[in-house]
């Protein structure tokens, strides 16, 4: 039913703008999803360059089409016009208003909390408000006290098989089932079949402002040069806003991973947060913050949703009854529980969630005393055997109750190379970042040539703060440092 409602509404919008060009290339991709191919062909002639600039190419019947018919055609409609009433607002490219109005009904869709970070406001009480309606989570657009006025801010990142990413992105900020009233587009970089989590910032596409949350007129900004053929608009603004969703999309993440892991293993959903912070050996998540406990309730919420029932196998990889962890969400990302993935053969783990890489690090191993194979973040303890920089430096992670764990060393030249009893070595701060990134009951797999050679982390790591004690000092570890 909202299908064909775009349908119609972007019939009723060129038949009162026949000359509007971007309005005849929404309708021949609307028609397209329908399989309606005579008809996509025939918007898409009329959409001209508009088509050639987001297909990145000339329509193969351009220079057949029967122009003088079209032209026929389209002055016929321009005579109806004036037994139409209403007016719609304009609708170009760049920084001119689009229309991106929609019929009520269209607009209404309910929106779950299985749903990512997706669009937030803030009101005069200081705390972020849902703009849609859902019970996802707020995204604080930046760091300024909460002000009266600060608009919505949702982030599309685009599918990377979309033959025009600018015309996904344009289609889901201005004609979803719900629309934001700011919006930002974003293309992570792609290597070997991965894309890339830090790459976010270079691939920004565009930004959507509507006027406010029920009108029908919007700018669109272009920051892509390729995609307008043109000067591209400062993107300054967009990128703040977009580190800013970025970081709470990371605790997002961890956070859900955290609450699916823990249902795993007890067979029960933790009640609050402070189930999930504990002391050492309960620590599923090595820390707080002020982003996760206000995220816990729409995040437990959406688990709640996502999943059949936990799974009472403790400490073993779940396998079926949660396939709606890989389906895909309103901004374009996974929803697969944090993974880590060891490639022996270029000495790489990477953190990752479903196709997407949040970090890849470069590690020490032992060669073939390495094995290979699919285990659990079984342990978590800070400063082994009481110290932070002895063999095993400040962390460790035990995989599946074995000798085997990813923990730090006291040899910072052995990273890269195959010089441990078959253990990880990691540098201090990949090691620490990773620790607080990853929950108890965390899948590792253990494989050759299934990692993208470029190492990926942030500037500024990400941290959470230390909130319990997660020592253990009545062991003495051994593990095949």
């Amino acid at each position: 039913m909202e299908e064909q409602a775009d349908i119609e509404y972007l019939k009723q919008y060129v038949r009162l703008h026949p000359d509007n060009r971007m309005a005849w290339y929404l309708l021949g991709r609307a028609y397209m999803q329908q399989g309606k191919e005579a008809k996509a062909n025939y918007c898409f002639l009329q959409a001209g360059d508009i088509y050639e600039a987001y297909e990145r190419k000339r329509h193969p019947l351009a220079d057949a089409a029967p122009r003088e018919a079209l032209e026929q055609w389209n002055r016929g409609r321009r005579r109806r016009l004036a037994k139409r009433a209403a007016l719609l607002a304009v609708m170009l490219i760049g920084l001119v208003a689009v229309t991106t109005g929609a019929p009520d009904g269209h607009r209404g869709a309910e929106r779950t909390a299985a749903d990512a970070p997706a669009a937030a406001t803030e009101g005069s009480t200081g705390q972020p408000v849902r703009s849609d309606g859902g019970d996802g989570p707020a995204v604080r657009p930046d760091d300024r006290p909460a002000a009266e006025g600060i608009r919505p801010v949702a982030v599309r990142v685009v599918d990377p098989a979309a033959g025009s990413p600018v015309g996904e992105a344009l289609e889901t900020l201005l004609y979803g089932t719900r629309l934001p009233v700011r919006g930002i587009a974003v293309q992570l970089a792609q290597q070997d079949g991965w894309r890339i989590w830090n790459s976010a910032a270079d691939g920004l596409l565009l930004a959507v402002e509507r006027s406010d949350s029920d009108a029908g007129e919007a700018v669109v900004r272009l920051f892509d040069p390729e995609a307008c053929v043109c000067t591209p608009a400062d993107a300054s603004e967009s990128l703040g806003l977009l580190e800013a969703w970025s970081e709470r999309r990371e605790q997002w993440w961890v956070l859900r991973s955290a609450i699916r892991r823990y249902a795993e293993s007890t067979g029960e959903w933790p009640a609050s947060l402070d189930d999930l912070v504990r002391p050492y050996p309960d620590n599923w998540l090595a820390g707080d913050s002020p982003v996760l406990r206000e995220l816990f309730a729409p995040a437990a919420e959406a688990e709640r949703k996502a999943s059949l029932r936990p799974s009472p196998e403790a400490g073993m990889p779940a396998e079926g009854g949660f396939a709606a962890w890989n389906a895909g969400t309103p901004d374009g990302l996974p929803e697969s529980p944090l993974e880590i993935i060891v490639d022996k053969a270029n000495h790489r783990l990477a953190l990752v969630s479903g196709n997407v890489i949040l970090r890849n690090y470069e590690i020490g191993l032992g060669g073939d005393r390495t094995p290979e194979g699919v285990f659990v973040i079984s342990e978590k303890v800070k400063n082994p055997n009481g110290r932070e920089d002895g063999e095993f430096g400040s962390r460790g992670m035990t995989l599946s109750d074995t000798d085997y764990a990813i923990h730090g060393t006291n040899e910072p030249d052995s990273i890269g190379r195959d010089e441990s009893l078959g253990c990880i070595r990691m540098a201090k701060e990949d090691l620490e970042e990773l620790y607080d990134m990853t929950p108890l009951g965390t899948r590792v797999t253990i494989a050759s040539g299934v990692l993208p050679d470029e190492i990926s982390a942030p500037a500024e790591r990400f941290r959470l703060e230390a909130t319990q004690d997660e020592t253990n000092p009545g062991k003495v570890y051994r593990w095949l440092t």
